[in-house]
This record gives C-alpha cells, sequence and structure tokens, in this order.
C-alpha cells in the first residue's frame, strides 16, 4: 500500500504555496486535486502539472457527505495500486476539510497510509487583513452547522462555505436570531489573491444582497463589544452571579445561603408552573428565568464553598439523561414509551443500588422521594402502601379518620398543635387520593377562588365608598355572600 501525501494550495496565491507543497506537487506521483476551482490551479496548468480532479463527482453525489466518502474510496484504491500519491486541498491541510479527518480515521485503524504536508490556511491573510488577533477567541463554522453550533458572540465568528447567495441567505436568518439584523458583518472575498481581493462591510439583513458570492466568499461576524447588551448566554449568567457575590457585589446577594434561598427556588418553581397553566408564554420565558436563577445562585454558592461547580451541575444532569436513554446515546432498542419507562426505572434502581455499595433499602416507600412537595409526597405515600393493602376498608373510615384528627387539634397543647395538624391534613390528604382528586390542584383551584371572590369584596366596597379600615367583618361576609350567589348565577 503506498503513501498518500495530503497538502495544502493555501489562500489562492502562488507566491505563498510553501516550497514543499510545489516539490511533492512536481516529485513525479499521481496528483489528485479535491478541486480544481482555485486560483493555484491555473498556475499548475501553466507549469504543465498532470493531475485528475473530483469535481465530476459533487455534481454526481447527492450529499456532501456522498461526495466526501467516494473521493475517499478513490484515493484509498488508488494508493493500493501506486508507491505514493499526492492529494491536495484548498487552503490547509487541517482547516475544514471533511475528507482529511476521514484518512486520518483511517490511517488510525491502519486501512491507508498517509502523510500530512505544508500547507497555508486562508485565515492566515484573514487576520492580517482584518486585523484580527484570534488570540482574543474565536470560531470557525460550516455555514451548514451555525444554528445547531455553540458558539459564543463574544468571540469572532468566521463562517465558511458560503459558496452562493442561497448559502447567505441561510446564514442571514440563522446569525440574525443572535445577533440582530442591524449587527454589522465583514464578506471577504479571494482574500491573498492579488487583483481580486475584496472586503465588503455591510448589516447583517444585507449579507445576501452581496454581488458576488462563490466558493472564495468567507462571512466574518464581529463579536458584540458592548458588554452592557446581554447576549443570552449560560456564561455571562453565571459573570452576573459571580459579580452580585463578590466583595463588591450586592450585599442582599453576598449573604444568602441554601437555606435562606431555599423558599425562593419553590415560589419561582410554583410561578412557572402557574404560568404553564394559564398558557402564558411570555411569562413562562421570565419564570424560566427565574428558575434558572436560582439554580445558578446555589451552583454559585456551591462553588464558592467547595462542594461542586456551575460545570459540575451540568456535567451530572447531561450524564443521567445520557445514561437513562441508552436507546437514544446507545445499541438499546425500544419498541414503545412503555420500554422507555422500564428502562429508566430499571437504570434508575440501578443508579440507587450503586450508590448505596450493592445494598438496596428494604422499604416500598422508598420509591418515592422525599424532596417532593409536601401535598405530592403525602398523596404518593399513602397511594403506595394502598397498593400493599395497608389501607382503610372504605372512603367513611377515611372520613372517620378525618374527624378523629381534627378532635385531636382541637385539644391539643400549644406544642403539639403543628404535629396535629400535620395528621389532620395527611387524613385530608387521603380522603382526596380516595375521590381521585388531586390535592394540589383542588388547592390550588381553592386558591384562585379565593382571589376571584376577593377582588369582587374590593370592587364591592370601592362602589359603596368603603374599604377595610372602615367597613366591618359583618359587611365583609354580607359582600363575599353576595360575590359568592353572583357566581352560582
Amino acid at each position: 500500500m503506498g503513501v498518500i501525501h495530503i497538502v495544502g494550495l493555501g489562500g489562492g496565491s502562488l507566491d505563498a504555496l510553501p516550497s514543499g507543497t510545489q516539490s511533492l506537487l512536481f516529485a513525479g506521483y499521481p496528483v489528485y486535486l479535491r478541486t480544481a476551482r482555485h486560483p493555484v490551479v491555473d498556475h499548475l496548468r501553466d507549469r504543465a502539472l498532470s493531475f485528475c480532479s473530483f469535481d465530476d463527482i459533487y455534481d454526481r453525489e447527492e450529499t456532501f457527505d456522498a461526495v466526501y466518502a467516494t473521493i475517499v474510496e478513490t484515493l484509498v484504491n488508488r494508493s493500493k495500486e501506486v508507491e505514493a500519491l499526492v492529494y491536495a486541498v484548498p487552503g490547509h491541510p487541517g482547516v475544514a476539510e471533511k475528507t482529511v479527518r476521514l484518512l486520518q480515521q483511517l490511517a488510525k485503524e491502519g486501512k491507508v497510509y498517509i502523510q500530512l504536508g505544508p500547507g497555508q490556511s486562508f485565515l492566515d491573510d484573514l487576520w492580517l487583513r482584518l486585523e484580527i488577533d484570534p488570540v482574543t477567541g474565536f470560531t470557525l463554522l460550516d455555514v451548514d452547522d451555525i444554528q445547531k453550533a455553540n458558539f459564543s458572540l463574544r468571540h469572532h465568528l468566521i463562517v465558511v462555505q458560503m459558496y452562493n447567495h442561497e448559502k447567505a441567505s441561510e446564514a442571514k436568518l440563522s446569525l440574525a436570531e443572535c445577533y440582530g439584523d442591524e449587527h454589522e458583518v465583514v464578506v471577504a472575498r479571494a482574500i491573498g489573491i492579488a487583483g481580486e481581493e475584496r472586503i465588503d462591510r455591510v448589516k447583517l439583513y444585507e449579507l445576501d444582497r452581496i454581488a458576488k458570492i462563490d466558493h472564495l466568499t468567507t462571512l466574518y461576524v464581529p463579536p458584540i463589544a458592548d458588554l452592557s447588551k446581554p447576549i443570552g448566554e449560560w456564561s455571562e449568567l453565571i459573570g452576573i452571579i459571580e459579580k452580585l457575590r463578590s466583595p463588591d457585589g450586592c450585599p442582599w446577594d453576598m449573604e444568602q445561603t441554601h437555606a435562606t434561598l431555599r423558599p425562593f427556588l419553590i415560589e419561582e418553581a410554583y410561578e412557572a408552573v402557574h404560568a404553564i397553566d394559564q398558557a402564558d408564554w411570555a411569562s413562562l420565558r421570565d419564570e424560566l428565568g427565574d428558575v434558572l436563577l436560582q439554580v445558578v445562585l446555589h451552583s454559585q454558592i456551591g462553588q464558592e464553598e467547595g462542594w461542586f461547580s456551575h460545570r459540575d451541575v451540568v456535567r451530572s444532569i447531561s450524564e443521567k439523561m445520557i445514561r437513562r436513554h441508552p436507546h437514544v446515546f446507545g445499541d438499546v432498542t425500544v419498541r414503545g414509551v412503555e420500554d422507555v419507562h422500564a428502562n429508566w426505572e430499571a437504570i434508575k434502581q440501578a443508579e440507587k443500588q450503586s450508590a448505596q455499595n450493592g445494598m438496596i433499602m428494604n422499604s416500598r416507600l422508598a420509591k418515592v422521594k422525599e424532596g417532593l412537595p409536601p401535598l405530592v409526597e403525602s398523596y404518593k405515600l399513602q397511594e403506595v402502601a394502598a397498593t400493599l393493602r395497608f389501607d382503610w376498608q372504605d372512603v367513611e373510615q377515611v372520613y372517620e379518620k378525618v374527624q378523629e384528627e381534627l378532635a385531636e387539634l382541637r385539644e391539643a397543647a400549644p406544642s403539639s398543635q403543628q404535629e396535629e395538624w400535620g395528621d389532620l391534613l395527611f387524613a385530608l390528604v387521603n380522603v382526596a387520593r380516595w375521590l381521585k382528586i388531586d390535592p394540589d390542584e383542588a388547592l390550588r383551584a381553592a386558591n384562585q377562588k379565593f382571589r376571584r371572590r376577593f377582588l369582587g369584596v374590593e370592587k364591592m366596597l370601592q362602589s359603596n365608598n368603603m374599604d377595610f379600615s372602615t367597613a366591618d367583618f359583618e359587611v365583609f361576609m354580607d359582600f363575599w355572600d353576595e360575590v359568592k350567589r353572583n357566581e352560582q348565577k
């Protein structure tokens, strides 16, 4: 098997073509070009270089993946017939070259021998022309990867493979969601090629109106430099919270702990649920932001105390999602949702066993998490107990239990009232279970009804030139009853 020498043709200038590349091209080996559509190729023709290009494959195959696979297959097969051959690609072999990555993978598997040669990337000239220092951070993307890529708006963005106006239009729409229509971008064409180089600075919405866009076109998107303008990135929120918790930050934020923030986490979660119940998606966006704020605050405190970091939190849930979805990230096959649930429970049980060093808790109630909202936990505990026949015979016995707990509450000493109240509420939740009522939803509906009727009382007080400071309780109740009667009409 012969060696495949992989070299780069540079950005387009013959003067910038490394001497090592020229030596290999004219060494007498068979030469293959990924594409002959490159400015240097005309100079190579003038020097009577014989070569084959793969341009016809681009016309023949339906997808780029198929094109690259065919090119690699052809090169591998040809390498078995010769001592060596040269495969030349535009720019640098290591930059945005899928065929080179495929060949490197085959080389690791021992299926082909490759030798990476010299080449100059178009990026070298681009940095100079646009006066960019890449050390400040940059992202290089294929135009087709913009929507699914994770890149920072604070870094330089270089977009390649924007070879026609259709691709430019796609890039415009995708980038406008992040940067806005008015963000200024740079369209650079034929950088480094004397007499052809052109640089246009346009607003993002004008991107696909540039007169000439071809395979020599590169898009540069400058970073959003205004630090006072939020860009919606996770790292930005972390930075804000770090600042608030720093010595020169906010006194309130600095003194918060996991314990003091606990009620806010619960409250924000319920407000997000309320927005969902109301189908108020604008409010849901804001409420989810409030929930996320609580997550980042707790993560920041955990990081400061040395227990875990922001990255640990994200890594933990990412690992769990991958681990519990082997039918997506592994080789497990499922037939439907029931199989997914079964796998989920089996994996969760295995995780618990591992966490307990192989010892599985004996209690049947272990499946009910202790961290659930109290009403939900109470309902689920009694639900599990009922499946084990640890239950009353009928709902009348449950009503009797409620009366018993109510009597105990009335007779309880102040020091025992909280405990007795908890017993009464536990019994009432059991009534809800027997009646197939969601206690959480029932209480939420009662709260909404109280809000509605109380607002009616306030309106009646106002219409009668009264307020809570002047009217007595009997007036309140009269108005309340009237509001109630009006609702029932």
